[in-house]
């Protein structure tokens, strides 16, 4: 029996198990932590989305499309995207979004999980994703990205990272707001999974900056949590760009990878 046969069971557990936790996400709010109304990722994915403005080609692909703004924000760019969710709640959600911003005749959602994925060999130009690898089995999701990606291609992915001690320690208090299989990226492990690209490299973003989004628990007005956030941020790049090792304590990392 192939190994992939016997794993095909696990394989379909974690589908299922994925799939229940974000058709709930997506219909609760209570699923999203207290800090997330200040939108902390927002700023990193309008790092990324300039990486994708950047690299050449028509055809993307979005993995997990989730509620749909961040199709919406790729359909701005004016390439054609291809979009998938593993959630049929947060499809119907998307497929509202695209349709409101007239990028229908630009965009198809499917429904599909990333470990075995319905596209021809060498489809896409540009791959891109948004918090969603550590949700994956690495070991089928990386070689099925290749072969779909076009030669020359470049793929961008913003995740979290699993290496900061004190936010794996708010993530073992706060188990609600994950999935029993999600694992955040360590870098090092992550490498294992990805020696058929060519060039491989990150940027880590959320050291310093941490901290004022801690402030949302103590009830400190909006306004001043962004004022912190953001000079903390600035401080981080000046940080990262003289110290890079200290990026392993950081919250998330953009990942590019070229095939």
């Amino acid at each position: 029996m192939r190994d992939e046969d016997t794993d095909l069971p696990e394989l379909n557990r974690r589908h299922t198990s994925e799939e229940s936790f974000h058709d709930l996400k997506y219909e609760d709010r209570s699923y999203y932590p207290y800090h997330y109304r200040l939108h902390p990722t927002y700023v990193i994915f309008q790092e990324m989305k300039e990486m994708v403005r950047s690299a050449r080609g028509e055809r993307v692909l979005e993995y997990g499309c989730g509620e749909g703004w961040t199709t919406a924000e790729l359909l701005s760019l004016g390439r054609h995207i291809d979009s998938f969710d593993i959630s049929s709640v947060a499809l119907d959600h998307a497929s509202k979004i695209v349709e409101r911003c007239n990028g229908s005749e630009r965009c198809i959602l499917k429904k599909m999980a990333a470990e075995n994925l319905d596209y021809p060999d060498e489809s896409f130009d540009v791959i891109v994703g948004f918090a969603i690898l550590h949700h994956l089995d690495l070991s089928k999701a990386m070689p099925e990205m290749y072969r779909v990606m076009k030669k020359g291609g470049l793929a961008f992915f913003a995740e979290p990272l699993g290496t900061n001690p004190i936010i794996n320690l708010y993530r073992k208090l706060t188990p609600q707001y994950r999935t029993a299989d999600e694992k955040p990226l360590v870098l090092s492990d992550f490498v294992h999974y990805i020696n058929q690209f060519i060039r491989f490299s990150h940027n880590e973003y959320y050291l310093t900056a941490l901290f004022p989004i801690g402030l949302a628990y103590l009830h400190f007005p909006d306004a001043t949590i962004n004022y912190f956030n953001s000079a903390c941020r600035r401080l981080d790049k000046r940080i990262l760009s003289r110290f890079p090792t200290l990026g392993r304590y950081a919250w998330y990392t953009i990942i590019t990878l070229e095939k």
